[in-house]
């Protein structure tokens, strides 16, 4: 996999290769990425900095019962807006997990910015002085692609977006709570590919599926012929690949000690 982050300038080809920081952080493992805002700070024993311990200690007391957290302490430039996300295939445990590691670590990577988002494989935390509940502002995206290409890229191209789409479709008609689809399509020869989308529960149905609809057209201009790829965003994700890596029996159920 490589990974690089492109900002979401019109018809922009310039990218920053993200080289993650291989620290020694206890036993929290590396991102996929995070961004530290660097426009906002706070200091040392501020009322923010106190704002922002009281939300992300109790933020995973908030779980709405299929992995969607979210939390807000104190008011004005003080006020800590967070949020988190599980991917919705994983069992409780694993999404508390990668929560308390978002948390541990995302304080580590970001010691004074305001605003903070960081990726892991099963979970997304994100952190900020502004309103990031039903919000599609996007600062930039990040991309994730399988080095390997399908021997039949036109095939594999047309199998890949009837998938997508009818998973967006999917994901994006789940309701206030969960919205969250995957699925798999046969591929050229006898491959399979497996497709995975999701959203925060707080965008509307429409919301969801234009922000997967984004990215999932930036599919052809950077990941085209590849065998994997996926783009992170704040608010929406999408994944596919030709093995599968999602559990198809497990939910992410009411938990919230």
């Amino acid at each position: 996999m490589f990974i690089l982050v492109g900002k979401p300038l019109l018809w922009s080809l310039s990218f920053i290769f993200i080289h993650l920081i291989h620290t020694t952080t206890l036993a929290q493992p590396e991102f996929l990425s995070f961004f530290c805002e660097n426009a906002s700070n706070y200091t040392v024993n501020s009322t923010y900095q106190r704002n922002l311990k009281t939300t992300l200690s109790a933020l995973p007391t908030t779980n709405n019962g299929f992995g969607f957290y979210n939390l807000s302490t104190g008011e004005g430039n003080d006020t800590v807006n967070a949020a988190a996300l599980c991917r919705g295939d994983v069992n409780p445990d694993v999404c508390r997990s990668c929560l308390n590691d978002s948390i541990v670590k995302l304080l580590q990577l970001c010691p004074n910015q305001k605003h903070a988002i960081g990726y892991y494989d099963y979970c997304m935390l994100k952190y900020s002085n502004e309103q990031i509940l039903g919000t599609t502002k996007i600062k930039f995206y990040v991309y994730l692609a399988n080095r390997q290409n399908s021997t039949d890229i036109d095939r594999f191209n047309g199998a890949l977006g009837p998938l997508l789409k009818k998973l967006r479709r999917d994901a994006a008609s789940g309701g206030p709570l969960r919205k969250f689809a995957s699925g798999n399509t046969r591929g050229p020869g006898f491959s399979t590919i497996y497709g995975l989308v999701q959203c925060t529960p707080d965008l509307s149905e429409e919301q969801c599926s234009d922000c997967l609809e984004d990215i999932v057209n930036r599919i052809t201009l950077y990941f085209n012929g590849a065998v994997g790829g996926r783009i992170l965003l704040p608010m929406c994700t999408f994944r596919y690949e030709i093995y599968r890596f999602f559990n198809q029996s497990a939910r992410v159920l009411a938990d919230s000690d």
